[in-house]
């Protein structure tokens, strides 16, 4: 049970320009409560993907501002609260990567290592920790190997883990150079209210804490795509659908909107001005 935040533009910004001060602060201090670690990936054009992971909380490490400052015009970060019994470690942080891909999910899953007998041995040998997380990244590579197509890979791991382990929070970011996704993929499952109480104690939740932590929202500012988990912002922000794909191509300034379930385009979001 984590939070995401990525962002999207057509020119050079970063995550602490187009989110107000008070909400990238709103943001860190979630860490207090997903503390398990944290991590970024970032993507400038014409460059390679800039990835840190941390095992501390991003409210302890200087490093979260100057991730946040950094040069970018897509990028995805990722507070960890670890699944129970699931070791806080280097090789555990979001993001995970494989090949030119970046990947940070929120939520967990039962029974993750049936996905064991259904990843090749290549993508098993790939696997660097121990979490259900890392195995359903490897399972969208395998499976956008296999249909030659990062939504249909997500689309089809999806499916496959429903299939196999049952419902569970599968919603996630991939990052790659010229592309982000912002997987909302909850259908049924409940919000882990009573955790979350449990592990706040008196020190209250942050705002969406509740029946709504599994939503993800976004907003257009100053010609970027930002997508958030509860707890950051609610005025002026949308909640995503669920189970959609949301598809950004940063240097076109559009947001594409996929059902999971069907396939079908929903909708095309315009978030910069055509260049002329």
């Amino acid at each position: 049970m984590c939070r995401l935040l990525a962002f999207a533009s057509k020119e050079s910004t970063s995550i602490g320009a187009l989110l107000t001060p008070n909400e990238l602060t709103k943001y860190r201090d979630m860490s207090t409560l997903h503390g398990d670690g944290w991590g970024a990936a970032v993507w400038e054009s014409d460059a390679g993907i800039e990835k840190v992971n941390s095992v501390h909380r991003a409210i302890d490490d200087p490093n979260f501002f100057t991730v946040a400052s950094a040069p970018a015009t897509a990028g995805i970060v990722h507070l960890r609260w670890a699944t129970a019994g699931l070791p806080v470690c280097i090789e555990n942080t979001h993001p995970f990567t494989s090949g030119e891909w970046s990947f940070a999910h929120n939520g967990s899953f039962q029974h993750p290592e049936r996905l064991l007998d259904i990843l090749s041995d290549d993508r098993r040998a790939a696997l660097e920790g121990t979490t259900d997380s890392e195995l359903y990244f490897q399972l969208i590579m395998q499976e956008a190997q296999r249909h030659g197509d990062i939504v249909s890979g997500v689309r089809s791991a999806v499916s496959i883990i429903r299939e196999t382990c049952g419902l569970g929070s599968l919603n996630c970011l991939l990052l790659s150079p010229g592309r982000l996704l912002a997987v909302q993929a909850v259908a049924t499952t409940p919000a882990p209210v009573k955790s979350l109480q449990r592990a706040a104690g008196d020190e209250g939740l942050p705002e969406g804490h509740d029946e709504n932590y599994y939503h993800l929202r976004y907003t257009i500012r100053d010609g970027g795509f930002i997508v958030a988990s509860t707890g950051v912002a609610v005025d002026g922000w949308t909640t995503q659908l669920n189970d959609a794909i949301i598809d950004v191509a940063p240097e076109r300034g559009t947001a594409s909107v996929w059902s999971l379930d069907t396939g079908v385009l929903q909708s095309t979001i315009a978030f910069a001005a055509p260049s002329s």
